[in-house]
């Protein structure tokens, strides 16, 4: 049988730490007797695990990380602010001004628009067996729920505008 064991530094890295298995730990030791380098590459790992163990640790200061999170907000911003060409603002008040001129129309010819006509399906594609009958002309032709609609793209559309608003003075905070 074959033996493909290949020593790397990742293992002597666990050897030197004491993670292998009994099974790894023996292949490693085999290795490193008939390999010097290796072997001196462990004596170097264990020199660096002295040296470390060697420093001391220092504390950090309890507002460390409230500094560390100002100072790359502030570079964020400043990133930010010289990142950008232009003031993008005008495409979506542009776009919420459309949305809404669009929405009232209706409402400002509705009162000069001749009454709609009933919205006839034509015979063909009514089925021919007994089908409860629903009006859906009328429901879709119903005022009220025109208006209705229209009041609730209202209220989305100004919701809409509510967090683009909350985003932006998020933004001009700083957070």
């Amino acid at each position: 049988m074959e033996n493909n064991f290949m020593l790397t530094d990742e293992l002597l890295w666990d050897y030197a730490d004491g993670f292998l298995s009994d099974e790894a730990k023996a292949q490693v030791e085999n290795w490193l007797k008939t390999h010097p380098d290796s072997q001196q590459r462990l004596d170097q790992i264990l020199a660096e695990k002295r040296a470390f163990s060697g420093l001391t640790l220092e504390k950090p200061d309890t507002d460390f990380a409230k500094k560390v999170m100002a100072a790359w907000a502030s570079e964020h911003a400043s990133a930010k602010r010289s990142s950008r060409a232009g003031n993008k603002d005008w495409i979506f008040w542009g776009a919420s001004g459309i949305l809404l001129a669009l929405m009232f129309v209706p409402f400002l010819l509705a009162p000069d628009a001749p009454p709609a006509e009933p919205v006839r399906i034509p015979e063909k594609f009514i089925p021919q067996v007994s089908v409860p009958a629903f009006d859906w002309a009328g429901l879709l032709n119903n005022s009220s729920l025109q208006f209705l609609l229209m009041a609730t793209l209202a209220l989305l559309s100004l919701k809409l505008l509510d967090k683009y608003l909350q985003v932006k003075q998020l933004q001009a905070a700083g957070h």
